[in-house]
C-alpha cells in the first residue's frame, strides 16, 4: 500500500511540472523556469522580447500558453535580439515567436497591438486563436502553415502583411475589413468556403486568394469600395460569382481573374486598367461585358437562369482603351462579339487566342488601330467579322492563325475602307463580298438579324402588302421569284440556325435586337407518368401588341420529348414548325406562323398545343417545361421579347388519368415522297398525329 501511494505521488509531481504559472518581470522568464519540457504555460506580469526568444528557443514542448493576464514592455537597446533586431515595441508579440511549436491553445494579452512576422507560423496544431480588440497590425505569414479553421480580424486591425494565413489548409471561413489585404494572405488555402470583406477593404493584393479552390463566392459588404485588385487575385481559385459592379475597382492585375470557374463578369465603369491575362483560361466563362454596357436581362425580372441579370443603362465612362495579351486566351466558351467597344485602340498578343466559341459577327470598334500577334488566332467559330474602322488596323504577326479566313466574310464599313483592307497584309484572305451582294441571307427587313420577323416581311411581301424588303436576302431559292416556298425554306433557315446556338446565345440575340414586352405565353402545370403521352395547351396574354407569329425554344425535363405542335383557338390559322436543337438536350426550336397574316385573336386564350411524350424512365418529382427566348412579332415586323415561361410536371392522380383531356392514339411520320412511318424519316415530315377523339393534327417538322 505505501508503495502504491509513493507511485502515485510520483506520478502527480512528474505531471504538474508539465504545467507552469509564472509572475514574471520583464527579461526575467529563463530564470522561473527549471524544466524546459512544460506543455503548459501561463504568465502574468510583464514580459519582453527576451522573454519570447527564451520560449523561442528553449520550450520546444509548449502545447498551451496563457498571456491573457500579461502586458508587453518594449525592447529599445544595443544588444541583438532576434536575429540583427534589437529593438521591439510595447504590446507587439515579436517576431518568429511561437514559430513551429506544438500549440494548440494560446491565449493574447488583452492590449495585444500587432502581430509579428511568422510569430504563429507552422503551429500545425493550432486550431483557434481570438485576436484582442486592440489589435491593430498583423505582419508577414504571422499565422502561415496552421491550422486554423476560422479567423475574424477585429474591426481595428487596419492592416497586414503578406501571406498572414497563406498554406492554412484547414481554414473554412475568414473575415477581413483591413484597407489592404496583404499579398498571399490565404494562398492554398483550399478548403476556404466563406470570405467575408468588410467596408474598410480598399485593396486586395497579389495572390491572395491563388489557390482556394473550395472558394465560389465573396461576402463584400455593401458600403466597401475596393480600387484595385492586384495581379493573380483570385487565380486558380473556385470562384463562380462575383460583383464589383459598385465597387470602384480602377486596376485589375495581371492574371487576376485567371483560371476560374466564372461564367459572367462585368466590368465596371470607370476603369483604367485590365491587367495581362486577367481573365485567361476560364473554361466556363460564356459572357464578359466592358464598362458602360448594359447586360442581359429578364424583361419581367424572373431569374430563370437563362439571363444575366439586371439590366443597366449605358454609360458613357468607357475609359479602357486597351486589351492587353492574353487577357481573354483560352475561353473557348467566350461570346466575344461584343466585347470590343468604341473607345478600344488597341488588342494585344494572344488576347483573343483559341476563343473557339461560335460567333455570327465578331466587332472591330471605329476606334482601333491594332492587333497584336495572335490576337484571335483560333477563333474558329468566327463567320463573320465586321470592323467599324475606316484606316485598316496594323497587325502583329499571324492574327488569325487557324481561322479559315476564306470562308470568314469581312465587312468594312464603306465601298473606300474596302478597297484598302482588300490589298492589305493579312486582311486580304477574307471573303468580301460583291458591293450588290452586301446583305445577310434572310435578313428579309434589313435589320441585321435573321428572325420570325423576317418570315412575317416575307409573308407581307408575297401577299401584295405595301411592304419594304431587300428581296436578295428573300430569295431562299435563288430563283429570282418571291413565293411561298421561299417563306417556307425562310423558317426552315431560322430554325435550324437557332438549333445550333446555345440558349444564352439565342437570348442575348434576342435581347440586343428586340423590345421587350409584358406580353406573356402561359403554361398549365402537366400531369405525366412514364410512359404516357399528354398534350399541353398554351395561352397567349396580349394587353400591349397584336402579334401574327411567334418563335421560342422548348426546354424540357429529362425523359420527356416533344412529339406534335399545332395551333389551336386563337392560333388556329397559324402553322407550326419544330426542330430538335443539335446540342442542347431536350431543346426544341418552335415557330407558329399565319401565312394570311392573321393575328391571334382577343386576349386570354389558347393559341397552340403541344404534345409530349414520356419515356420509360421519366420521373415526374421536381420537373419543369420552361418556354424560353419568346420573340412576338407584330404586323408591322416588330419583335418583343416576353418573358420565359414555366410549369411544374407532375405525377397524375387516378382520377387526373380518368378525367384527361384529349390524349394521342397514334403518331405517323410521311417524308416528300410519301413513304409512311412509326419513326420520323430524316429531314422534312409532316406527322400526322390521331387522338383518342378521333380527331386528327398535322404540323411539318424537320429531323
Amino acid at each position: 500500500m505505501r508503495r502504491l501511494f509513493f507511485v502515485l505521488l510520483t506520478a502527480a509531481t512528474v505531471l504538474g511540472v508539465h504545467a507552469l504559472t509564472v509572475q514574471n518581470t520583464a527579461g526575467n522568464l529563463a530564470n522561473l523556469v527549471s524544466n524546459n519540457q512544460i506543455t503548459q504555460l501561463t504568465v502574468t506580469g510583464e514580459m519582453n522580447a527576451r522573454d519570447f526568444l527564451f520560449i523561442t528557443e528553449e520550450l520546444t514542448e509548449l502545447t498551451a500558453v496563457d498571456l491573457s493576464q500579461a502586458s508587453i514592455v518594449a525592447v529599445d537597446g544595443s544588444a541583438v535580439i532576434y536575429g540583427t533586431v534589437t529593438s521591439y515595441p510595447a504590446d507587439e508579440i515579436p517576431r518568429t515567436a511561437f514559430f513551429g511549436k506544438k500549440l494548440t491553445s494560446v491565449a493574447l494579452p488583452a492590449g495585444l497591438k500587432s502581430i509579428g512576422y511568422a510569430a504563429f507560423a507552422g503551429c500545425y496544431q493550432l486550431r483557434s486563436v481570438t485576436l484582442p480588440a486592440t489589435v491593430t497590425y498583423i505582419d508577414d505569414y504571422a499565422f502561415a502553415g496552421s491550422a486554423l479553421t476560422s479567423i475574424e480580424l477585429p474591426a481595428n486591425v487596419t492592416g497586414m502583411g503578406k501571406g498572414v494565413f497563406s498554406r492554412c489548409e484547414a481554414l473554412v471561413q475568414a473575415t477581413v475589413n483591413t484597407v489592404y489585404v496583404g499579398d498571399f494572405s490565404f494562398l492554398g488555402d483550399f478548403n476556404l468556403n466563406t470570405m467575408n470583406l468588410g467596408s474598410q477593404v480598399q485593396y486586395i493584393g497579389r495572390g491572395v486568394f491563388n489557390g482556394c479552390t473550395a472558394l465560389q463566392t465573396l461576402n463584400i459588404d455593401p458600403a466597401c469600395r475596393i480600387s484595385r485588385i492586384d495581379e493573380e487575385a483570385f487565380i486558380n481559385s473556385g470562384l463562380e460569382n462575383i460583383d464589383i459592379t459598385a465597387l470602384g475597382v480602377g486596376t485589375i492585375g495581371d492574371w487576376a481573374f485567371a483560371q476560374t470557374q466564372l461564367s459572367s463578369f462585368i466590368l465596371p465603369d470607370g476603369m483604367t486598367d485590365l491587367g495581362v491575362g486577367s481573365m485567361a483560361h476560364n473554361p466556363l466563362l460564356e459572357t464578359v461585358l466592358f464598362p458602360g454596357m448594359g447586360h442581359a436581362a429578364d424583361p419581367a425580372g424572373r431569374g430563370d437562369g437563362l439571363d444575366g441579370g439586371s439590366l443597366r443603362a449605358p454609360s458613357h465612362k468607357r475609359t479602357l482603351t486597351e486589351v492587353k495579351d492574353f487577357t481573354f486566351a483560352g475561353n473557348s466558351q467566350l461570346h466575344a462579339g461584343e466585347i470590343l467597344r468604341e473607345g478600344v485602340t488597341r488588342v494585344g498578343d494572344f488576347a483573343f487566342y483559341n476563343v473557339s466559341q461560335e460567333i455570327d459577327t465578331m466587332r472591330l470598334p471605329s476606334t482601333i488601330a491594332y492587333l497584336g500577334k495572335r490576337a484571335m488566332a483560333g477563333m474558329t467559330g468566327m463567320k463573320v467579322l465586321k470592323t467599324s474602322a475606316t484606316e485598316v488596323p496594323e497587325l502583329g504577326e499571324e492574327v488569325w492563325a487557324g481561322v479559315d479566313q476564306p470562308s470568314v466574310l469581312l465587312l468594312p464599313p464603306d465601298a473606300e475602307s474596302t478597297e484598302l483592307y482588300k490589298v492589305a497584309d493579312q486582311w486580304m484572305y477574307f471573303f468580301f463580298k460583291a458591293p450588290e451582294d452586301d446583305y445577310i441571307v434572310g435578313d428579309v427587313n434589313n435589320d441585321g438579324v435573321v428572325n420570325v420577323a423576317d418570315v412575317t416581311a416575307l409573308i407581307g411581301f408575297v401577299l401584295g402588302n405595301d411592304v419594304v424588303i431587300n428581296e436578295q436576302a428573300a430569295d431562299m431559292s435563288g430563283d429570282g421569284i418571291l413565293n411561298v416556298a421561299d417563306v417556307t425554306q425562310l423558317i426552315s433557315y431560322i430554325l435550324s440556325g437557332g438549333s445550333r446556338m446555345s440558349l444564352s446565345n439565342l437570348r442575348d440575340a434576342a435581347i440586343r435586337n428586340s423590345m421587350t414586352t409584358t406580353d406573356a405565353l402561359e403554361l398549365p402545370a402537366v400531369s405525366m407518368r412514364a410512359g404516357q403521352t399528354r398534350t399541353v395547351e398554351v395561352a397567349l396574354n396580349n394587353n400591349e401588341h397584336y402579334y401574327t407569329a411567334m418563335q421560342l425554344m422548348v426546354v424540357l425535363p429529362e425523359g420527356l420529348t416533344l412529339t406534335g405542335v399545332e395551333g389551336v383557338d386563337r392560333g388556329s390559322q397559324h402553322q407550326y414548325s419544330m426542330l430538335r436543337h443539335e446540342t442542347e438536350e431536350n431543346v426544341y426550336i418552335l415557330m407558329g406562323v399565319s401565312f394570311d397574316l392573321a393575328p391571334f385573336a382577343g386576349n386570354e386564350g389558347n393559341v397552340m398545343r403541344l404534345t409530349l411524350t414520356a419515356g420509360e424512365d421519366f420521373i415526374a418529382q421536381d420537373a419543369e417545361l420552361l418556354l424560353a427566348n419568346i420573340l412576338l412579332a407584330t404586323p408591322d415586323q416588330e419583335t418583343y421579347l416576353a418573358a420565359n415561361a414555366k410549369a411544374r410536371v407532375n405525377d397524375p392522380s387516378g382520377i387526373e388519368q380518368v378525367t384527361a383531356d384529349r390524349q394521342v392514339a397514334a403518331v405517323r411520320y410521311i417524308n416528300v415522297a410519301g413513304q409512311e412511318s412509326e419513326s420520323p424519316f430524316d429531314g422534312v415530315n409532316i406527322v400526322v398525329t390521331t387522338y383518342t377523339d378521333g380527331t386528327t393534327s398535322t404540323v411539318k417538322v424537320i429531323k
